[in-house]
């Protein structure tokens, strides 16, 4: 009984996917020839010299000054919205299928057993009550990655380590990723470590892009997007945000974007 009932659960999940894809196939879906746009405007964010690389019901992807990055094309201006034909109804009947397959599938990770039951035994870590500062020494953490393996700083211990709060739904997030990726593959032989907290809802989700991205390094995730227990025990209200520590859990730079990212973390590393 037990398995028929997973079977059916399986075929229920698999079910509602197609639906969700199928629905979005039904939509007019634009040709992308690498559009070359001078600027697009998301909200208050401004970006220019932009290469679309992919256009959905509800989403445009692509590539600017700032690097990579995607927004919600109800977000655009009317303008906007009209050149690439938009259409809210039939992208909020999108969004709801998504969100219904989404739900399913997130209900059967959590009817299945943990891999690595949390030590019920261990007091939950005190939420820190002001935003950490230079020069203090970062909290640690004890929780366990997307593979189930033990995660936390002191794993890293006489390392550089960035501790990265992000999505892949962060748009500012995805645009500085580059960054991230090129001093991890330029530092890591030299004891340069990154941990991800992300604040995701969908593993799947997550575990494609990083998979798709070569981000090799740990991820923490727990599901809960805003409010996820690391971001709220960090006092993180806004991604990306990222404490560099030196190698002795010092912070010695947050929010560290760009070359300002390379350079501190070169800095870190040449002192012992």
């Amino acid at each position: 009984m037990d398995k028929y009932i997973i079977h059916v659960k399986v075929i229920i999940v698999v079910f509602i996917t197609a639906l969700a894809a199928h629905a979005d196939e039904q939509l007019p879906l634009l040709k992308v020839g690498d559009e070359q746009l001078p600027l697009l405007k998301v909200g208050s964010d401004t970006f220019t010299n932009v290469t679309v690389t992919k256009l959905t019901a509800t989403d445009i992807f692509f590539f600017s000054n700032a690097g990579m990055g995607n927004a919600k094309l109800a977000n655009l201006d009317p303008a906007l919205q009209n050149h690439f034909h938009y259409d809210a109804v039939k992208a909020g009947a999108v969004e709801k299928v998504n969100a219904q397959a989404n739900a399913h599938y997130e209900g059967q990770l959590l009817s299945q057993p943990a891999v690595h039951p949390p030590d019920m035994s261990r007091e939950p870590e005190p939420a820190i009550s002001v935003g950490l500062a230079i020069g203090q020494k970062f909290p640690d953490f004890n929780e366990s990655d997307l593979n189930g393996a033990p995660l936390s700083v002191a794993a890293s211990k006489g390392k550089v380590v960035l501790v990265d709060f992000w999505a892949t739904w962060c748009g500012p997030c995805r645009a500085e990723l580059p960054n991230v990726i090129a001093a991890y593959q330029k530092y890591r032989p030299w004891g340069f470590d990154v941990i991800g907290i992300s604040l995701d809802e969908n593993r799947n989700a997550l575990v494609n892009f990083t998979a798709s991205q070569g981000m090799t390094w740990p991820q923490y995730f727990d599901g809960n997007g805003w409010e996820n227990k690391l971001a709220k025990q960090y006092n993180v209200h806004s991604i990306p945000m990222s404490y560099l520590l030196d190698r002795h859990g010092i912070i010695v730079g947050e929010g560290l974007r760009g070359q300002a990212l390379d350079t501190a973390v070169d800095n870190a590393l040449a002192n012992k």
